[in-house]
């Protein structure tokens, strides 16, 4: 039976090489993906059995031939790809390969013909000066930096400039747990203030990333009785039935769908099962499944190891054992599944590596200690290569009730066409999968990289945190543009995260108990807007008849003004949503402060 919220809220609760040049870099990626957008670039990765990259493969496709890049790659246009149904590869050493042209993305395995010498040289497709390694122009690296005259830095003249970035790991004095800060930026939350971060504070980054979340549809699965269905697909299509974007319902059984996020919106979308799809507020779809609360979550976290997350990476390492450890209790005793990604960038000693995930926690804690930060030496990073990873490697649990990424990283990725559209590629596949990217940006993030990691967040269903200056670790760190910022411990954080992405009400007590919630704190329920910016815009709707519905992870889900209906009382009613059985909390602002009421549907 759908569910219509009825309650009462008292008002005081409330260039190309010319050879094929193998990389000793490694690519942890095992099969080619289903591109879930039609008409997109496709994209071929040409690496050796080895997982090798290999720099100056020809791609050839009809009548025509392309060369792969220094990271192994070349990215085909629609119009170049045109309905073929073979391409070949092929490279000097290597025997030929046909690959059938299937999906947006093909990773191709060249076999060896004979021994390649053994040689372990970098070559570089953008060229060298002496031993020196040439960076992109693009590095930020401050206004000292030393450019050439083609417009590229020494590897170690940027060292030289940015001392951080030149590898090793900071000494392992006084490092615990506890010690990192940090705030969390959810603009599910604060919907109504992410059109600013569209349209003016940063605009100009739109055409940097060629990402726009902006056109969002919400949908709610529910069961015949108002059960959250969890892990159910759910697309956003065009009139003529080809798929915009999909995704799987989370723990509280919602998707978030989006158009025009990669391209240009349609005019004209649909979701099957919803007759009149809406913007605003929610699309509710019934459906007769059983109701299934799975007993897993699986975590993984992917760090940027380069040189420059050597302020912070001791640091990270203590938070996240401390989080492992306190995860599986703090989610009631849940099967927590852990594992990690670390990525470096093209050129260093790997791209990436990876410890899947396991119900084993010391393999991953193991993992993680491990860790050096060194490499990088300009500004961008593997990002896309490190979620290629993370995405298509893990060993992720279909049938499980979260599925959290927490992407730990200091700088976004580099901007060619090829990095873009591996990134896009990523961005898809992970919704397509129900995987939450989860930001934790950490010192010397720059406004781009701002506006792509809550961008990431925003198309995966995810939240963004950002370290703050309060612990006195580390480099400067970025404020986020919002209107305020709660600051606590980021391994708190990281725990109540985890807990927010994983409750789901038990099928046969058909209800959540109090104890059940205890992590689920009042506090940490963000409010829509801050009094400062109410007090400044009497345009806002507030008082004590204006009611914020919000969810357990802090989402926005209704505005309601409502009427008194007795003196003392306000009744919240006939609000036309469907909601499923679960912790929700409603906000008011009157008498210059926010007023909070936890509340359970059931």
């Amino acid at each position: 039976m759908r569910k219509i919220i009825s309650v009462l809220v008292a008002v005081l609760c409330f260039g190309t090489a010319s050879a094929c040049v193998k990389k000793s870099g490694q690519q942890s990626v095992t099969s080619n993906q289903q591109s879930v957008v039609s008409g997109q670039a496709l994209t071929v990765i040409v690496m050796d059995t080895t997982q090798a990259l290999i720099d100056g493969a020809q791609v050839k496709i009809g009548k025509q031939t392309f060369t792969t890049s220094y990271d192994g790659r070349v990215v085909l246009k629609p119009e170049q790809v045109n309905g073929a149904k073979l391409l070949t590869v092929s490279c000097d050493g290597f025997k030929e390969k046909k690959v059938s042209v299937d999906g947006s993305m093909l990773i191709v395995r060249l076999e060896g013909k004979k021994t390649r010498g053994g040689r372990d040289e970098m070559y570089y497709s953008y060229g060298t000066r002496g031993k020196g390694t040439m960076l992109y122009k693009t590095m930020t690296v401050g206004a000292a930096a030393p450019m050439m005259d083609d417009g590229v830095v020494m590897a170690e003249e940027a060292a030289a400039v940015r001392p951080s970035m030149a590898g090793g790991a900071m000494p392992n004095n006084n490092v615990s747990a506890g010690k990192l800060t940090a705030g969390e930026v959810n603009d599910f939350t604060k919907w109504s203030l992410w059109p600013n971060i569209l349209n003016k504070s940063h605009k100009q980054f739109i055409g940097t990333w060629r990402i726009e979340p902006r056109e969002r549809y919400t949908v709610q699965v529910t069961d015949k009785h108002g059960y959250p269905i969890v892990n159910y697909p759910v697309s956003l299509t065009d009139a003529k039935g080809n798929t915009l974007f999909q995704t799987m319902t989370d723990n509280t059984g919602r998707a978030e769908l989006w158009n025009g996020l990669l391209s240009e919106p349609v005019k004209d979308v649909r979701v099957e099962g919803v007759q009149e799809l809406k913007r605003d507020g929610i699309n509710s779809i019934e459906v007769d499944e059983p109701c299934d609360a799975p007993d897993g979550a699986d975590v993984l976290f992917v760090f940027d190891v380069t040189g420059s997350m050597g302020d912070e990476l001791r640091y990270l390492q203590a938070e996240m054992k401390d989080v492992i450890a306190r995860a599986k209790q703090a989610t009631g005793g849940l099967n927590i599944r852990t594992g990690a990604v670390v990525y470096r960038d093209h050129g260093d000693e790997y791209i990436t590596r990876i410890s899947r995930l396991t119900e084993d926690i010391k393999t991953t804690q193991n993992f993680i200690d491990k860790q050096e930060a060194n490499g990088g030496g300009d500004f961008p990073e593997a990002v896309p290569e490190a979620l290629m990873a993370a995405i298509n490697s893990a060993g992720w649990d279909e049938n499980t009730r979260a599925r959290i990424a927490f992407l730990i990283l200091d700088a976004p990725c580099h901007q060619d066409s090829a990095t873009l559209a591996l990134l896009h590629d990523q961005i898809l596949n992970a919704a397509a999968q129900g995987i939450r990217i989860v930001p934790v940006v950490c010192s010397s993030m720059d406004k781009a990289g701002e506006f792509l990691m809550r961008s990431m967040a925003l198309a995966t269903n995810g939240t963004s945190f950002f370290l703050t200056d309060d612990s006195g670790i580390g480099n400067p760190h970025l404020k986020p543009t919002t209107d305020s910022l709660k600051v606590e411990h980021l391994n708190d954080m990281l725990v109540r995260t985890i807990v927010e992405f994983s409750y789901m009400p038990d099928c046969v007590k058909g209800q959540w108990h109090e104890e059940e919630i205890e992590n689920i704190r009042e506090e940490f329920i963000p409010n829509p807007f801050s009094a400062q910016e109410l007090e400044a815009d009497p345009t806002i709707p507030h008082g004590p008849t204006t009611l914020y519905l919000l969810d357990v992870s802090g989402k926005l889900i209704h505005v309601y003004n409502g009427v008194l209906e007795e003196a003392g009382d306000r009744q919240l009613s006939s609000l036309g949503v469907m909601l499923s059985t679960g912790v929700y909390f409603v906000k008011a602002f009157y008498d210059g402060e926010w007023h909070t009421k936890k509340i359970l549907i059931h």
